[in-house]
């Protein structure tokens, strides 16, 4: 008994020592800062040259968006980008089983996007991408405490352009399985089963594009509202004249009218032999736009750098 007591404190002595040394390894690392704007990015030095393309890229998709729904932030936004692998697999650790399959996540509490290294991304043409989805949960959240988590992810779906057929099809499918969920059913936590995760983000994303598309002057006088009143369901009641609750029972009946047609070629099989050709286009049109963004990244990065550096004098010439 006493040599099995002895045994369990020397492995916990020994994990305690590992956590400690990770801990020290990873608090060694020097992530250098880039200031652009509202966008203020840390990574190491080695990683600069090619973190500092996408700030521009941004900062773009941040004024276009903020444009199109009518509403403009200047809170900072912070951008770590993770040393290697094994720096965003800790940080994604305590959170999620979503975020640990991630590429990226933000965090509300200290208002970072924590990005893992383009160099061990499949697809590096969906960076762009990715980080507006991520910057709109911090515009989302700095407007709301407790906004439903359809609308969060659905805001950052639709507006960073990442609703496309294919995902729509995919809705279509998991609709008439059952793994979909009612919006009201997806306020607050992501579905644990992996295989509903697709669909939850497919059927928020379509609830922001109907509220957008068939409710544009409701939406426009929503986030006018956002500047007197930081809570959510009356901004949404006074805006839409429903609740969200009443708005989730209106959705799924739009739902199964809509897709009518999408969950007919999903019932016949239809979907399942388009499917595939779908998804052969898509892998050919990635490989292309990966290797445009690669060349595009070598091509700019000196207009990017000298961007930023005037921007960093003209910052201290201010300050000064």
């Amino acid at each position: 008994m006493e040599n099995d007591t002895f045994k369990l404190k020397r492995f916990l002595i020994i994990l305690v020592l590992l956590n400690l040394i990770i801990a020290l390894s990873a608090s060694n690392i020097k992530y250098e800062k880039i200031h652009y704007r509202d966008i203020i990015l840390f990574a190491e030095a080695k990683d600069t040259l090619a973190a500092s393309q996408f700030i521009i890229q941004l900062d773009e998709d941040i004024q276009s968006f903020q444009k199109t729904v009518g509403s403009y932030l200047d809170t900072p936004v912070k951008i770590v980008v993770a040393a290697d692998s094994k720096v965003y697999d800790n940080w994604t650790q305590k959170h999620s089983a979503i975020m640990e399959h991630s590429s990226g996540f933000y965090n509300r509490r200290n208002k970072t996007i924590f990005l893992k290294n383009p160099k061990y991304l499949k697809n590096v043409s969906n960076i762009r991408k990715l980080l507006l989805h991520e910057y709109i949960h911090h515009f989302v959240g700095c407007y709301w405490k407790n906004p439903p988590l359809w609308f969060n992810e659905g805001m950052a779906v639709y507006f960073s352009g990442d609703m496309g057929i294919d995902r729509e099809l995919n809705f279509a499918k998991n609709y008439i399985l059952g793994n979909s969920r009612q919006l009201k059913q997806m306020k607050k936590r992501y579905p644990k089963n992996m295989i509903e995760w697709e669909s939850f983000y497919a059927k928020s994303g379509l609830a922001v594009k109907y509220l957008y598309s068939k409710k544009r002057s409701s939406f426009y006088k929503f986030w006018d509202i956002t500047g007197t009143s930081k809570d959510f369901e009356s901004a949404f009641l006074n805006s839409f004249f429903m609740t969200t609750r009443t708005f989730s029972d209106q959705f799924e009946s739009y739902s199964k009218t809509h897709f009518r047609i999408e969950i007919l070629m999903a019932s016949t099989g239809l979907l399942w032999g388009v499917l595939p050709l779908i998804l052969i286009v898509g892998v050919v049109r990635k490989k292309i736009k990966n290797k445009k963004t690669v060349e595009s990244w070598e091509n700019n990065i000196d207009i990017v750098l000298d961007e930023i550096i005037t921007e960093d004098q003209e910052t201290e010439h201010e300050e000064k």
